[in-house]
């Protein structure tokens, strides 16, 4: 029997869902990605250094602690290597915010040429994913689940895998192959970046064709597909065979901007969700907005497409928001509370 079953692997180490009381499931507190010292996207991962250690106590932690005034006891931090925080800084925050943290393992996906920090064809995508063979980058995240990140005692308990269109690219077909193995080997579940309509089918097929249970799969960045009516038929397709999908980014900005957003965006996917529930599938859907700090711009700030305060936004703005558009306080509990204390435990 698996040691872990039936708890949350946490920086912190093994605890029960209930402790987690609301989610976030999809978050960055550190997506570290440009290195300004060498002009180059960073590749090897280092203990935090004590300036960053400083900005992160500073910037991050306070909105770590508030997320507890809300019954928000955990997020899920999604970053991968090499772009995450350095796991006993993740302690370090989770220590002394009293919010649990779930380290990611896994691989980002191959950005295109000319996007972001993508200038050159080797920038694209993290080298190790391009060097090494799927058994060797299964390994990597199996390791880190059972054992440990970079000989420390915090564990990764979560594997992401993200593509960046319906047709993966080599490498990352690699890397949900290598994640899929993982994850049958550790029982951690699988969450994905998903920004494009149609990619949602094409990693649920190869990783259902790799053995996962799609139960113990979360399709992130899904928003789009749940507001058009002919992909959220494609979505509850998926979520009869058991997958789980996630809309992120769910940010109310000025209040000049507030209603061109409630009608063109945030209302119809309040109709969605709507659409999920009465179908009964309600039990798949869980909320991140992909807030938190990172070097996208190459200097390590808060993330600029998102709309402060940093993870409390969910809170203070998205819920209250979608809950005059409609949404039900059990439709909000199952997916901010419920949900993801069924997903986030080992199995």
């Amino acid at each position: 029997m698996n040691r872990d079953a039936g708890k949350v692997i946490t920086v912190r180490g093994l605890i029960e869902p209930t402790a987690l009381g609301k989610v976030l499931m999809h978050e960055h507190v550190h997506a570290d990605v440009f290195d300004p010292a060498t002009n180059m996207p960073i590749e090897t991962e280092e203990p935090t250094r004590p300036q960053r250690r400083e900005f992160l106590l500073r910037e991050a932690l306070p909105w770590l602690t508030k997320l507890n005034d809300f019954g928000c006891h955990a997020l899920v931090e999604a970053s991968p290597p090499p772009t995450r925080a350095w796991p006993t800084m993740l302690q370090e925050l989770s220590q002394r915010s009293g919010t649990h943290l779930i380290q990611s393992t896994g691989f980002y996906r191959e950005v295109e040429l000319g996007h972001y920090w993508a200038t050159k064809p080797e920038y694209q995508i993290w080298p190790y994913v391009r060097r090494a063979s799927v058994e060797e980058l299964a390994d990597f995240c199996t390791r880190e689940i059972l054992e440990g990140i970079h000989g420390t005692d915090v564990r990764a308990g979560v594997i992401k895998l993200a593509a960046s269109a319906p047709t993966m690219t080599e490498a990352e077909d690699k890397a949900f192959r290598a994640g899929a193995r993982a994850q049958l080997a550790t029982g951690v579940h699988i969450t994905t970046h998903c920004t494009s309509r149609g990619a949602e089918s094409s990693q649920l097929k190869l990783l259902e064709i790799e053995g996962v249970d799609l139960r113990r799969v979360v399709i992130g960045h899904s928003a789009w597909h749940l507001i058009d009516r002919v992909w959220c038929a494609i979505c509850l397709d998926w979520m009869k065979r058991g997958a789980n999908f996630m809309p992120t980014n769910l940010f109310f900005f000025d209040p000049a901007e507030r209603a061109n957003h409630d009608r063109r965006y945030w209302q119809p996917l309040v109709d969605g969700i709507h659409r999920v529930f009465d179908a009964g599938h309600g039990d798949k859907l869980v909320l991140g907005l992909d807030s938190g700090f990172g070097s996208e711009e190459k200097t390590f700030k808060f993330l600029g497409f998102n709309a402060p305060p940093p993870w409390c936004h969910m809170f203070t703005h998205t819920l209250p928001n979608f809950r005059a558009m409609g949404l039900s306080a059990d439709q909000e509990n199952a997916m901010i509370r419920i949900n993801p204390q069924r997903i986030l435990p080992v199995c």
